[in-house]
């Protein structure tokens, strides 16, 4: 019964030693000139670094997700975007691939372009002399528009997961002009800024082409884009 009893206080006298000496890895009690270790505890640092990572968890479940900047997330991420180039390109192109949660992300994609050309049928006095057999021209309309559908590999960087975000991004590939059957490779690096989940930018790009009517052609446009990101 006295050993209960002896357990049993420091046990009580432990737990108020525990609130008075939150910072103590080890608390200790003086009992008949001898001391006795009650109880080991963990480290008052560690206990609130769990507290605030769990404070900050809970803040990013209650988030607006237009609060932040969604592409900065790690796992699958695909977009949608519409761009504009030399006055008269006009294309629209999604990307799908993997963000790692640091900024970077990887992935690649596809899409569908149209160029309007002014037809020089429209103002030429002699039609057969501005002609260019390599183009499919329609006489009777003022513009011409030649279709392409681009492949290519993108790479981009975030640098902050912030609601507003500077990046660079690189795109590569191929073009394949479908109406006139020529084919340019083309390289179109860009700087931009994420707002939550669109993504403004600007960038230059340069083509080459390597088959067809485009065979060792060099073009060189600034190109402007806007994109959504799923």
């Amino acid at each position: 019964m006295k050993s209960f009893l002896t357990i049993f206080c420091a046990i009580a006298f432990s737990g108020a030693a525990l609130s008075a000496q939150n910072n103590a890895d080890t608390i200790r009690v003086n009992r008949n000139e001898s001391d006795t270790l009650v109880i080991i505890v963990k480290e008052k640092q560690a206990v609130d670094r769990q507290a605030k990572k769990e404070q900050r968890l809970a803040e990013k479940a209650q988030r607006p997700t237009y609060m932040i900047n969604v592409g900065y997330n790690r796992g699958y991420r695909a977009d949608i975007e519409l761009s504009w180039a030399d006055k008269s390109v006009w294309g629209i192109t999604s990307s799908h691939g993997f963000s790692f949660g640091n900024g970077l992300y990887v992935g690649g994609g596809a899409g569908f372009g149209a160029e309007l050309t002014k037809n020089p049928v429209a103002t030429a006095s002699v039609a057969e002399d501005v002609i260019d057999p390599e183009y499919s021209y329609t006489p009777e309309a003022d513009w011409n528009a030649s279709y392409f559908v681009p492949v290519f590999a993108d790479i981009k960087y975030s640098f902050t997961k912030t609601l507003a975000s500077p990046f660079v991004s690189l795109k590569g590939g191929a073009v394949a002009d479908i109406t006139n059957k020529g084919i340019r490779t083309f390289a179109n690096p860009a700087v931009g800024l994420d707002i939550a989940r669109f993504s403004l930018k600007v960038g230059y790009e340069y083509q080459l082409g390597f088959w067809g009517h485009l065979d060792g052609k060099h073009m060189h446009n600034i190109k402007l884009g806007v994109a959504y990101t799923f």
